[in-house]
């Protein structure tokens, strides 16, 4: 079961914690119940449907009278997919806190499904005296701040002991109306609970753009500023923009990706200590081992994950390979640095600056994003190519993949680059072969530079892809090479297609699609 979204917040109400407690299950209660005047919350299930035709069960478990779970799961019949939403709370001598978590699982790998938080956050939030996270107070709506006030952001940002994401929304230049805040509102209203959310007018902007530079964002845009400090002098590439016209182009495609970039980052969050009493394992309830999962259920999880589990051994056998040569080339480096009195270059680059190509992303749409700001002069990446990643970057495997494709862009970036100093002993494969510092794995697990005669014959028209008019003067070309990211994951594993033109015109590698292996079929996903 994959959990899309994680919020956690603590509370200091200031009635008595058990009256406190008692209003929480009331608000719960309605919620799930979708009544104004619920019944009270049953230890034994209850089974309900509810709006849309969903059927609706919620298991209530109290421990003690300080703390309780309610588990509410819904599925529409026929429908692939099975909602879960699990609420924990807790009181103690410090005050109330609360975990709310949204969890999905379907036979469909390949549904698309909208990300956001419950509703029942927002009505456990607005019943909360100050709900904060460290040192952050969760908003239940956008918050204005004026070019007077700016000082208030600036100092927001540069918290280091800053947990949530800061989505700053812009006003776009001339007359365009309300739009912007629409698009902020409706930002806010899916990232409750994960994110807090500051619009900022025109001036507003101007006042930000001369406190933090280029690391600001303008023009109707929209940015996402990553946990941690953030100063004009940090790095870019790790705080995504989403520049205005993307809003004018595709408003909610735009929205999504806003909310699934920020709730994915949620959903890795380590659950606090608090809700331990809880006695989770594998990241199931506690309750899920008591019969409520039929025996052939698990079965097929333990197929899947033995199966998973042979994956990994391979790949983790692979990587200890490349990782034993790359320290033997390092220690030989250092060997031969420090005897010409170079050491200082050494540790001078043990560590990424801010001019640096990042050694890691968060996600594959992180990837794609730094490949495009960091590779450009041997990779062209273009934005047709970056395809339905969204349900990539909320997959449980979402930061495995998106490393994994950074290490791939990069390393066609850096054979496109040995190719113009003067490498030439074959292609691609073969460069790979040759055990370069950036090199990607030159086995058939990781790597295809064709494809089957069935695909070629009877696919090939999915394998047809955008590129530069220098390579070919229709904008089209067929691409068969391809880095494989995963041989999990079913028809969502990630594959990226490319062309190499290292000895054509453009002495560059073309990118025609990143993206999820469905797109891409062959003789075994058609």
């Amino acid at each position: 079961m994959t959990v899309l979204y994680r919020a956690t917040w603590s509370d200091k109400p200031t009635s008595e914690l058990d009256q406190v407690l008692e209003g929480l299950k009331v608000r719960i209660a309605a919620w799930s119940q979708e009544n104004s005047e619920p019944a009270p919350l049953q230890t034994a299930p209850t089974e309900l449907v509810v709006s849309q035709d969903r059927h609706r069960r919620v298991d209530y478990r109290p421990i003690g009278a300080e703390a309780f779970e309610v588990t509410v799961t819904d599925q529409i019949p026929g429908d692939p997919a099975e909602w879960t939403v699990v609420i924990r709370v807790v009181a103690d001598d410090t005050g109330m806190h609360t975990l709310v978590e949204n969890h999905m699982q379907s036979d469909d790998l390949t549904q698309r499904v909208t990300v956001g938080r419950p509703w029942v956050v927002h009505e456990l939030l607005t019943v909360s005296k100050k709900p904060s996270l460290g040192s952050l107070t969760l908003l239940t709506e956008p918050l204005s701040i004026p070019a007077n006030g700016m000082d208030i952001l600036v100092d927001l940002l540069a918290d280091t002991n800053r947990v949530l994401p800061v989505i700053v929304c812009t006003q776009p230049g001339g007359e365009r109306g309300d739009e912007w805040l629409w698009n902020a509102e409706k930002i806010a209203r899916r990232t409750e609970g994960v994110a807090v959310v500051i619009t900022l007018d025109n001036a507003a902007v101007t006042a930000f753009r001369s406190r933090l530079d280029w690391l600001a964002i303008w023009g109707g845009g929209v940015r996402v500023y990553a946990p941690g400090r953030v100063t004009a002098e940090s790095e870019g590439w790790r705080h995504r923009y989403y520049r205005g016209s993307l809003f004018d182009e595709a408003r909610q495609p735009t929205i999504d990706r806003i909310v699934y970039a920020v709730t994915q980052l949620s959903a890795r969050r380590r659950v606090p200590g608090v809700f331990g009493l809880f006695g989770e394992q594998n990241g199931l309830p506690a309750n899920a081992l008591d019969g409520m999962i039929p025996a052939t259920d698990l079965v097929e999880a333990r197929d899947e994950w033995e199966f998973e589990r042979e994956l990994a051994r391979d790949e983790h056998s692979a990587l200890q390979q490349e990782l034993a040569a790359a320290n033997g080339h390092l220690a030989r480096l250092k060997e031969g640095l420090i005897s010409r009195g170079l050491a200082d270059v050494l540790w001078g680059t043990k560590h990424e600056d801010t001019t640096s190509i990042p050694d890691e992303v968060q996600d594959t749409s992180e990837a794609t994003l730094a490949a495009q700001t960091y590779l450009t002069r041997w990779l062209a990446l273009p934005d047709s190519a970056v395809r339905d990643l969204e349900d990539i970057d909320t997959a449980p495997n979402a930061f495995a993949w998106g490393n994994t494709t950074w290490r791939g862009l990069r390393a066609l970036a850096a054979y496109a680059e040995d190719r113009a100093s003067g490498w030439d002993a074959g292609g691609f494969w073969e460069w790979c072969a040759s055990g370069p510092v950036l090199g990607w794995p030159a086995t058939s697990k990781k790597l295809s530079m064709t494809e089957s005669d069935y695909v070629q014959n009877t696919l090939s028209r999915s394998r047809e892809f955008k590129v530069d008019p220098r390579v070919e003067e229709s904008g089209e070309i067929k691409m068969l090479a391809h880095l494989k990211i995963s041989e999990g994951g079913g028809p969502l594993a990630p594959r990226v297609y490319f062309y190499d033109d290292t000895n054509g015109a453009t002495k560059m590698v073309h990118v025609g699609l990143v993206g999820p292996h469905y797109l891409v079929p062959n003789k075994s996903t058609n």
